[in-house]
């Protein structure tokens, strides 16, 4: 068996949904912090988690948006799926800084030494 050197996290979830983004994030800060390639792809509904100003002044939850910097200023690759873009209509501008889209979202997940998690 192969070791593992990357670490993927999949989020299909809108950010108030649930707190499966925000448990994305710790998994994340952990793997990184594990020395793994770590990269959250968000999919579906999951984009809007991503969009510039989530969560900002949240009482309950926290700004999304400062977290998610944070973890890309640790080495941590984020992007948002191409496909629910397009569904949206949103724009590359419409994301948080530093998120990237992402056209080929599988081809993160094809290989041995690449542990997935959907959330």
């Amino acid at each position: 068996m192969a070791s593992i050197s990357r670490f993927v996290i999949m989020v299909s979830e809108a950010p108030y949904a649930s707190l499966k983004p925000y448990t994305a994030l710790r998994y994340a800060a952990s793997a990184r912090k594990r020395g793994l390639e770590t990269r959250i792809i968000f999919i579906a509904d999951g984009i809007f988690c991503v969009k510039r100003g989530v969560g900002r002044g949240s009482q309950t939850v926290g700004d999304f948006e400062a977290k998610v910097q944070g973890l890309m200023k640790e080495g941590i690759h984020v992007q948002a799926c191409s496909a629910p873009m397009r569904l949206y209509a949103l724009k590359e501008e419409d994301l948080i800084e530093g998120v990237t889209v992402a056209e080929d979202v599988i081809a993160h997940t094809l290989d041995e030494q690449t542990k997935v998690i959907w959330l």
